[in-house]
């Protein structure tokens, strides 16, 4: 009896996980951190959106937490990078 109920458990379990997406031997140590900031200007300042790129523009003008971001932004790089010309929307605040 114990053990159809650790068989069922066990089946229960892989389902969920698989479910999910999700691997029991995930480690969220290993690998690089995916970051949604993927644009990168000269400064070294990390933006998550690209707004010479027509589709980034489109939505930037949506993701009001980017918008905050730029509005709350306080860093130098974000001057610099304008100044040469590149525009990037939604700065990493950690930047």
């Amino acid at each position: 009896m114990k053990m159809k109920f650790l068989a069922k458990a066990a089946a229960v379990l892989l389902v969920t996980v698989s479910l999910f997406g999700g691997s029991l031997f995930d480690n969220p140590y290993d690998g690089e951190k995916k970051s949604e900031y993927k644009y990168e200007g000269s400064s070294g300042a990390h933006y998550k959106y690209d707004l010479s790129d027509p589709s980034d523009r489109i939505e930037y003008s949506t993701d009001l937490d980017a918008q905050m971001n730029d509005k709350m932004s306080v860093s130098p790089n974000r001057d610099l990078d304008r100044q040469m010309g590149q525009f990037g929307g939604g700065i990493d605040p950690n930047d």
